[in-house]
């Protein structure tokens, strides 16, 4: 974030470990510019749960659970990212 300071992100990673939890606070920390949080799911229901839990009243930036990576590129292309 400080490399690029004006160049705006979209967080991608995986409900399996700490991404979710960095990508809230880095969006927490930098609102205007993450523009999306895409989480692939992960094949574990108590992951799943505490991570969906951890953005249950988050408002800040769009979080969206995938299966796989053309339901981001739908979502980016409709917001207008790519």
């Amino acid at each position: 974030m400080k490399t690029y300071p004006k160049l705006p992100f979209i967080l991608i990673g995986d409900s399996g470990e700490h991404d979710a939890d960095i990508y809230k606070e880095l969006a927490l920390l930098y609102p205007e510019r993450i523009l999306a949080i895409y989480l692939r799911s992960v094949n574990s229901t108590k992951r799943m749960s505490r991570v969906k839990g951890l953005f249950q009243n988050y408002k800040t930036t769009p979080v969206l659970f995938v299966d796989d990576s053309s339901q981001a590129v739908e979502h980016a292309k409709k917001m207008g990212f790519i």
